[in-house]
């Protein structure tokens, strides 16, 4: 059975400026499936952050093609890929982007509200599940300015799962951490890859935590090299 959720087949990015022409990811050929944990690391400007944003629909590769669920993504068709992004991907930055203005609770069900007929009840309890899975259950009703920097972030995570996607993407979610607080984000993404099955790719400096994932590539020059898997 092809448990395949996300392929990137010769994909190449480039930039063009006046004078040259500056090649970032070359030929890279990558898939992620069902559970899946993946570390990608590399110097600053190596590309991991571009490459994470391909895979996330963020950016366009000049060259090559993307399958998400067996299926060729149209670069062109921005409905299907704001879809994808909304209810297949979950996004988890080095800053967590929570509005001040709402609770944790309501940080969390966010990105579900998008979809009008959902039942809102449900999305609560939902929510409060997620938090306690984040060990933030007694913080539901806590604004971001009332939450400590990790516990902001552990709500950035909650939110990213809220839509059950296939995947979870996460740009140096520790980036911005101590390193007691970042060994607690880092040990939360193993637990959620392990209980959840939850497909987890990150981009990282931080050894520690990519020491505790299954698969852990690094980008050199463009390319993007395995250097063990689990």
């Amino acid at each position: 059975m092809n448990n395949t959720i996300f392929e990137l087949k010769n994909i190449s990015k480039e930039y063009r400026t006046k004078v040259e022409t500056i090649e970032i990811l070359k030929n890279i050929n990558f898939k992620l499936n069902q559970a899946d944990f993946v570390s990608i690391q590399g110097k600053s400007g190596s590309g991991k952050t571009t490459l994470l944003n391909i895979i996330g629909l963020l950016d366009t590769p000049s060259t090559g093609e993307i399958k998400f669920d067996d299926k060729i993504i149209n670069y062109s068709d921005e409905k299907i890929k704001n879809m994808i992004r909304n209810k297949k991907i979950g996004f988890v930055f080095q800053f967590h982007y929570l509005l001040n203005e709402f609770t944790a609770l309501e940080n969390v069900m966010l990105p579900a509200l998008i979809d009008k007929k959902i039942d809102r009840k449900q999305l609560e309890i939902k929510a409060k599940e997620l938090l306690d899975l984040v060990e933030l259950g007694h913080r539901v009703s806590h604004k971001p300015l009332e939450l400590s920097g990790g516990e902001k972030q552990r709500v950035a995570i909650a939110r990213a799962l809220v839509n059950e996607p296939n995947i979870i993407l996460a740009d140096e979610p520790t980036g911005n951490l101590d390193l007691e607080t970042s060994e607690t984000i880092s040990k939360l993404f193993k637990k959620i890859n392990e209980e959840k099955k939850q497909t987890i790719v990150i981009v990282t400096h931080s050894n520690e935590l990519a020491e505790l994932t299954k698969d852990k590539y690094k980008i050199e020059k463009g390319n993007l090299k395995k250097i063990w898997h689990l």
